[in-house]
């Protein structure tokens, strides 16, 4: 439920045309928490999709400064 709220901050912030670095490397620091307890196989693999996708815009943003 926390990824997802984070998702949903984020998916705003995109609307808005604004999402802070502190809020993608929240959600990529969450979803490695989690991973290491996931059984399910498909949900791991989502989990790493979010992940990269969240590292990806970070290095984004961080090269734009």
């Amino acid at each position: 439920e926390d990824i997802l709220d984070k998702l949903e901050e984020i998916r705003h912030g995109l609307l808005l045309g604004t999402v802070p670095k502190e809020k993608l490397q929240d959600l990529a620091d969450m979803v490695r928490s989690r991973r290491e307890a996931c059984q399910d196989p498909r949900l791991a693999a989502l989990l790493d999709e979010i992940e990269l996708r969240a590292e990806v815009e970070i290095a984004k943003l961080s090269r734009g400064q």
